[in-house]
């Protein structure tokens, strides 16, 4: 929501919506809120956000059940867009479909903003060194239901080609979030995979040892959040404020489009 930089009067798309929180959100500060999911089920379930969120009026707001890669609204319709963990549950040739919209529906003054994650690489790569140090950890990292849902699992270089190829300048930077979500767990749910194991570990000062190691280079074999911020011109439009510098992840995305 801070990424975004919302403000009264602006329309903003989510781009499967889920739940509806961030419509709802949105709408409370006087936001024109669409959201968009392909679930009957979401989008029942997002109707309730309408209500009501965290006890207290949510405001009101639009939903419309849809496919991310047809959208059905006019070209220059949004100030923002939001795509929070979609990108990973789209085939290629899906993603690149929903990108294109994006592009097509922004303002040339709005921008959009991405969550994906597992960073492919901390899977593929850094998860294989941690279990040379923690035998303890689950040989794998992906419970089945994540091998099933996630057909598109993204890595620094693979997004940006993607965004590029699109024609979509971006920002794409990693963040560190499991040893705080493991801090925040404690004591709390039991989730009957990975995360049992992962999590108290994490926890503890191996958790602060990864948060330290990530903000280094290794971020990009070891933090597991991707953010991107997608815009049409060459220049960032002057809404989107202060990017994170990202230079590790910049001159990655810039060696790799050499070659």
């Amino acid at each position: 929501m801070e990424l975004l930089r919302l403000a009264p009067g602006q329309r903003l798309l989510d781009i499967a919506c889920g739940r509806g929180e961030v419509p709802a959100l949105a709408s409370r500060i006087g936001v024109d809120a669409i959201g968009i999911d392909y679930s009957d089920a979401s989008i029942a379930f997002a109707a309730n956000m309408r209500r009501t969120l965290n006890g207290a009026p949510a405001g009101d707001f639009s939903l419309v059940q849809g496919d991310a890669c047809t959208l059905p609204f006019a070209d220059a319709t949004f100030d923002r867009v939001s795509m929070l963990d979609i990108v990973e549950h789209l085939v290629p040739e899906q993603l690149e479909c929903m990108f294109r919209e994006v592009k097509r529906v922004l303002r040339p003054d709005g921008f959009a903003v991405v969550h994906t994650l597992p960073n492919r690489w901390v899977y593929e790569i850094g998860y294989r060194f941690a279990r040379l140090l923690w035998r303890r950890l689950p040989d794998d990292p992906r419970n089945p239901y994540e091998k099933r849902i996630h057909v598109n699992e993204q890595d620094v270089v693979r997004l940006h080609r993607m965004l590029a190829s699109v024609g979509l300048s971006h920002r794409l930077w990693l963040e560190q979030h499991i040893p705080a979500q493991a801090r925040w767990n404690t004591g709390q749910a039991i989730y009957h995979d990975q995360r049992d194991a992962v999590y108290p570990l994490m926890a503890r000062w191996p958790g602060r040892l990864l948060e330290g190691l990530s903000a280094t280079p290794l971020r990009l074999l070891l933090s597991n959040d991707i953010f991107a911020v997608l815009w049409n011109d060459i220049a960032p439009p002057a809404s989107i404020g202060r990017l994170p510098g990202a230079f590790t992840e910049r001159v990655t995305a810039y060696l790799a489009g050499s070659v």
